[in-house]
C-alpha cells in the first residue's frame, strides 16, 4: 500500500507543477538534480497503475481522503500563520526516519 501513497503523492505533484508552470524550462530549472529521482514512479506506466488503482479502489479512495485532509490542515496553518503547529507537524512527522530505521 506504501507504493500506492507514493504515486498518488507524485501523480498529484506533478501535475499540479504542470499545470502551475507552463514554460518546460522554469520546472527543469525549477526541479534540480533530484527531480528526475523523485518523479521516477510518476513516469511509470499508466497501464500499470490503472489497473493497480482499479483493483484497490476502496483503498485508493480512503487514502486520497486522508490525504486532502491533511493537505487542507496544512493549508489552514499556514492561512493562520500558525508556525508552530506546522513545526510540531513537522517534527511529528520526521519520526519515519526511526521507523524506517527499524525496518531496514
Amino acid at each position: 500500500m506504501c507504493r500506492i501513497y507514493r504515486i498518488l503523492a507524485l501523480l498529484c505533484w506533478v501535475k499540479t507543477v504542470i499545470d502551475k508552470e507552463r514554460n518546460e524550462r522554469d520546472i527543469f530549472d525549477m526541479a534540480g538534480s533530484g527531480f528526475a529521482s523523485t518523479v521516477r514512479l510518476a513516469k511509470s506506466s499508466p497501464n500499470m497503475w490503472t489497473a493497480i488503482f482499479k483493483q484497490n479502489k476502496t483503498n485508493v479512495i480512503e487514502t486520497l481522503d486522508e490525504y486532502i485532509e491533511n493537505l487542507n490542515q496544512f493549508k489552514n496553518l499556514l492561512e493562520q500563520d500558525d508556525f508552530e503547529a506546522i513545526f510540531d507537524e513537522m517534527k511529528n512527522t520526521n519520526r519515519i526516519k526511526d521507523i524506517l530505521k527499524g525496518i531496514a
